[in-house]
């Protein structure tokens, strides 16, 4: 009798997700049950923690987050459209180079960067000031510490999480497709609606999740360009597990997180055909 390879192919990474995937949530799952501000994992199971997640105020940080990542994914597909498409059209060696100096930053340290930015384009004197100063005559104030700078700040450093995916939808409409399109009589707004954006779906939604679920987790450009004007969900889960010492509480608000999270995420994965894109 042959014996199936499969399973024990699959049996290493199997093992790697269980141990280091499956069981932290489980744990984590388990200590948001534990009675507040305990360090055991044998107290008596109790929903205080997700009873005190809604009435102590962490809805705010829950819903800016969730607010936040919302207006970086709307915005950063507004500009990796045009984008990808103009890349796309001229697929060549400048294309490529633009693309790499896109996706250059990736490489370098987000802390960084957000230092950057927040030095040269948003102060007083900064280049975005001085820009609109000399270019428009407009005078406008240093944005630093403020839900616009945080905004900017996730829009920068998360734009090139949506432009890839949807480079790669944009790959999938055939060209053939959108001339018998143009000869039927259709214009650019039917073009787009009927061919461009169904094909080009599962690339964006790709690159949507990917911007969301990243955005939704960020920490760092809230904490150097937004100050004490931000207050982000995975601010207050590091807060609740290091300076208050309430791990069952930053356990509780771990596993909304999740649930919004996997909320967002579970139905576009069930609409969006990968083989596709991985064979593309």
């Amino acid at each position: 009798m042959r014996t199936r390879p499969g399973p024990w192919l699959a049996a290493p990474t199997a093992l790697f997700l269980l141990a280091f995937f499956a069981m932290p949530l489980l744990i984590v799952s388990w200590y948001s049950l534990m009675p507040p501000r305990t360090f055991s994992m044998l107290g008596a199971p109790t929903l205080a923690n997700y009873a005190a997640a809604f009435s102590d105020g962490y809805e705010k940080p829950l819903l800016w987050s969730m607010l936040g990542a919302t207006l970086t994914t709307l915005i950063c597909a507004l500009m990796a459209w045009p984008t990808a498409k103009i890349l796309h059209a001229h697929a060549g060696r400048a294309a490529s180079i633009i693309t790499a100096l896109i996706a250059l930053p990736i490489f370098i340290s987000e802390s960084v960067r957000l230092f950057g930015f927040s030095m040269f384009l948003l102060p007083r004197g900064g280049i975005l000031a001085g820009s609109l100063n000399a270019w428009f005559d407009i005078q406008i104030g240093s944005i630093l510490n403020t839900r616009l700078a945080a905004l900017l700040g996730m829009i920068y450093v998360y734009f090139p999480f949506m432009l890839f995916p949807l480079l790669l939808g944009v790959s999938l409409i055939p060209e053939d497709r959108l001339e018998a399109a143009r000869d039927l009589g259709a214009g650019r707004w039917a073009l787009f609606r009927e061919i461009e954006l169904p094909l080009a779906a599962p690339g964006l939604m790709i690159g949507a999740l990917l911007t969301f679920v990243l955005c939704l987790g960020a920490n760092a450009e809230a904490a150097i360009l937004g100050g004490r004007a931000v207050t982000v969900i995975s601010a207050a889960i590091e807060q609740r597990f290091s300076y208050a010492q309430d791990w069952p509480m930053g356990a509780a608000l771990t596993v909304i997180v999740i649930l919004v999270t996997a909320a967002v995420v579970w139905p576009v994965l069930r609409r969006v055909d990968l083989n596709r894109i991985i064979q593309r």
